[in-house]
């Protein structure tokens, strides 16, 4: 009989990074080594009204790596902290619900992408724009259908966005592109874990979609219902090629992951660093209450 996880306190914290594929191969952070970075607790399991999100983290970060200038602690989830053993979507209302508890304001996600855009090539950074996912996220955390509206005109947020430029760009490959979020382009989602078919690579990119994501828009959306500002941190692993070709069943590049984890493992700590944790943006005013006679009078 397998014991249940002994579940903690949820810690406070302003930041959080969710590690993904873009991370698989490692063990995030204690492989990358990266100096000022420590784990203070790990195997953190939390208590939700929604059940129990397991595969957490509690980071600190020395206060000469802030942009405080003072030590600060980042909450880091594996994979939206889901459980390893079967598949279970809602494991991104859990995971969100202890962000908005410990009062998260800023989070970082890392994927990969497939990209249906031929510009964009294997190996390429993605920050995109904008998000494609026609049935909205079914597991909301919103305080009540008609309490508040949640823009989604901007779920990506642009000055984050620009620091994780500024920071790849020291370590990013020189035959490798970093496609900015001013230039636009449109992440399509799809929930795995089975890959997107040729036909539906095809559908996704007449509706203007660059690149296909598994994880984008709950990650998106649920940081926009918990006034949370969003920034992914994704690479391509797959091109319009690699989807269209049926004569090989497998879609991924085995070459671009194990060459790319580890730095983006590091861009990400380094971004999450400078994030600023006494100042809020832009994307913090994007989730408004609605007037109570909305839904006390009906």
């Amino acid at each position: 009989m397998t014991d249940k996880p002994k579940t903690a306190v949820i810690p406070s914290a302003r930041t959080a990074v969710v590690t993904g594929s873009a991370n698989w191969g490692l063990a995030f952070p204690e492989d990358v080594g990266m100096a000022g970075v420590r784990v203070l607790e790990r195997d953190l399991a939390f208590d939700t009204p929604y059940g129990v999100t397991e595969n957490w983290k509690l980071l600190e970060f020395d206060a000469s790596l802030t942009e405080e200038g003072r030590t600060k602690q980042v909450l880091c989830m594996y994979s939206h902290g889901n459980p390893r053993d079967y598949i279970d979507h809602s494991c991104h209302r859990r995971a969100f619900w202890v962000l908005k508890e410990a009062g998260v304001r800023r989070i970082l996600a890392c994927s990969m992408l497939g990209a249906v855009n031929k510009a964009i090539q294997t190996g390429d950074m993605v920050i995109n724009a904008d998000i494609i996912e026609l049935t909205q996220t079914p597991y909301s955390l919103l305080e009540g259908r008609q309490r508040f509206d949640c823009s989604g005109k901007q779920l990506v947020c642009p000055h984050c966005a620009a620091l994780l430029v500024q920071t790849a760009r020291k370590h990013w490959p020189a035959s490798r592109r970093i496609h900015g979020v001013e230039l636009g382009l449109v992440a399509a989602h799809s929930y795995g874990p089975r890959l997107t078919s040729p036909a539906e690579a095809m559908a996704f990119r007449s509706m203007g979609a660059d690149v296909i994501n598994h994880s984008i828009a709950p990650e998106a959306t649920l940081s926009r219902e918990i006034g949370a500002c969003f920034t992914p941190l994704a690479f391509v692993t797959a091109g319009y090629n690699d989807y269209m070709d049926r004569s090989r069943g497998q879609l991924l590049q085995d070459n671009v992951l194990p060459g790319l984890s580890m730095i983006t493992s590091r861009v990400a700590l380094e971004t999450v660093a400078r994030f600023s944790e006494d100042q809020d943006c832009g994307c913090h005013m994007l989730k408004s209450p609605r007037p109570a006679e909305n839904y006390a009078r009906f």
